[in-house]
């Protein structure tokens, strides 16, 4: 019996660390992509940020069908807001990999979070600085605000998804205990 419940205590002791692990390759994989991107040139940027864009007029439905000059002016357009949500959605994915990776130590919630927080605006801001130093691009203050709260929403994104595996893993147990649900019928 003790056996067991020390056997039990290793796997679930191996299955964090790998779980630490495997959070803190992707928070690294991610927070080198944003180095890659926030050390083009501004002129590379702006080509990166266009031809993305470019790519989503010619397949969506309402400007797939337009002429090249409005799709053009459409990209042109476009581009501060595909720009902002570049950094919203590489800082989401951001903080969810790294407040998965907090997750794995014995914090409180709180600490976690803070943590996450802290890390994704330290580095915001280093990205920021750094791209003082690339011709064509400038540090911007509203940046570091929009990756932040990037990072704030991929951890809510964490723990909304964890919340609502919990109750879901809560309702199965109360069926299996209290025998709701589809009722198995027995007799042939």
């Amino acid at each position: 019996m003790l056996e067991e419940g020390i056997t039990i205590k290793m796997n679930k002791m191996n299955y964090i660390q790998i779980k630490r692990i495997i959070f803190l390759i992707l928070s690294i994989v991610v927070a080198m992509t944003i180095f890659m991107f926030s050390n083009q040139d501004g002129e590379k940027s702006k080509t990166t940020s266009k031809g993305f864009t470019k790519e989503i007029v010619d397949v969506a439905p309402p400007t797939r069908n337009l002429e090249e000059e409005e799709k053009q002016q459409i990209v042109e357009d476009s581009q501060p807001v595909i720009r902002k949500i570049a950094h919203f959605s590489i800082y989401t994915v951001f903080g969810i990999c790294l407040f998965n990776f907090f997750k794995t130590f014995e914090w409180t919630t709180k600490k976690q979070v803070i943590f996450t927080l802290i890390l994704s605006m330290l580095y915001a801001i280093s990205d920021e600085i750094h791209q003082f130093f690339l011709d064509g691009r400038s540090p911007l203050i509203i940046d570091i605000f929009i990756d932040t709260f990037g990072a704030l929403f991929g951890t809510v994104i964490v723990f909304v998804i964890g919340y609502c595996l919990k109750k879901k893993k809560i309702k199965q147990w109360n069926n299996l205990l209290f025998f709701k649900g589809k009722k198995k019928n027995y007799e042939n």
